[in-house]
């Protein structure tokens, strides 16, 4: 693993971080996570290093100076709890292992955050962002195939990205999806998405796999393809989504924000909250909640439709 760390800094002459850290990996633990508690645990082994501790002697004291460290500066509630968890999670590491006689960040609290709902698109918004996406061309072929299959079936940019040709199956309509922490599931495709997919997969996706560069790219079997026929990234499914919420005459939206709509849309429609955390692979419905806004015409259509006083 490339990182900083690996260079095994005074605080860490063992490199126990970086075990940590594959101790991850071979949990399933995405790239993003990866990352971020690396450069968490880079920081934490500098601030060991200037005060001359090693890894194997923070204390409940050492932990607590080093929560108090990170509130004095300035982060985000968010941040400080990632940043906390990263050591919690390396402590408990180090502590199973006997190389701490006991865990000095377990129980250690992290910032209280402000739980805040996140933006989402309104039904019409979704609409209009859509009715951007038409063309016969095979880069509009492939942003319907895309978007449709986004909003419709919940997805994340990675998961979307990720898809391989193998994993669709558009005579039973369904899709296999690869999420957070390796985990699969097998999601419904509704009547629009699979319309796309499968109109790109005919007549878009064989134009992109071609490639336009002077040596024809090997054959790549993920499902969504660049112009040189290469597999998407997420920062490619970002930019086109600010590309057609200007369209639209949007505000810039974020592919999650379609994921939001999804979750929303799906509880508005009644749908149960539990079933709405199997399909969007949901660990927890705790997350499930923070997902799902129902607006306040939703909440009175409610109120009026079912109770006895309305």
């Amino acid at each position: 693993m490339d990182s900083p760390i690996d260079e095994r800094p005074a605080a860490d002459p063992d490199g126990l971080v970086p075990d940590y850290l594959r101790t991850l990996v071979a949990s399933g633990a995405g790239q993003a996570t990866l990352r971020s508690y690396g450069a968490d645990l880079d920081q934490l082994l500098a601030w060991l290093a200037d005060r001359g501790l090693a890894l194997t002697a923070i204390d409940r004291a050492t932990a607590r100076s080093y929560a108090a460290y990170l509130g004095r500066r300035g982060y985000a509630p968010s941040t400080r709890a990632r940043k906390l968890s990263a050591l919690r999670g390396l402590t408990r590491y180090l502590s199973g292992r006997d190389l701490l006689p006991a865990d000095p960040a377990a129980g250690l609290p992290g910032p209280r955050q402000r739980r805040r709902l996140p933006r989402t698109l309104r039904r019409d918004e979704v609409e209009r962002f859509l009715a951007a996406l038409g063309g016969d061309e095979p880069l509009r072929r492939r942003d319907r195939a895309l978007f449709e299959l986004i909003y419709g079936c919940g997805l994340r940019s990675a998961e979307a990205v990720g898809l391989r040709l193998d994993d669709l199956d558009l005579g039973r309509a369904e899709v296999r999806v690869r999420g957070k922490g390796g985990r699969e599931r097998v999601l419904p495709l509704g009547e629009e998405a699979a319309d796309a997919l499968a109109c790109y997969l005919r007549s878009g996706r064989p134009a992109l796999a071609r490639g336009r560069g002077p040596v024809r790219p090997a054959a790549d079997p993920h499902v969504f393809l660049s112009r040189n026929g290469r597999p998407l990234l997420t920062s490619d499914v970002r930019r086109l989504v600010v590309r057609y919420c200007r369209v639209a005459g949007l505000e810039d939206a974020s592919p999650h924000m379609l994921r939001h709509a999804f979750a929303t849309h799906m509880l508005e429609g009644g749908a149960d909250l539990r079933a709405i955390q199997e399909l969007l692979g949901h660990a927890s419905v705790a997350t499930t909640q923070v997902y799902t806004h129902v607006s306040g015409a939703h909440l009175r259509r409610v109120y009026d439709r079912h109770h006895p006083r309305a």
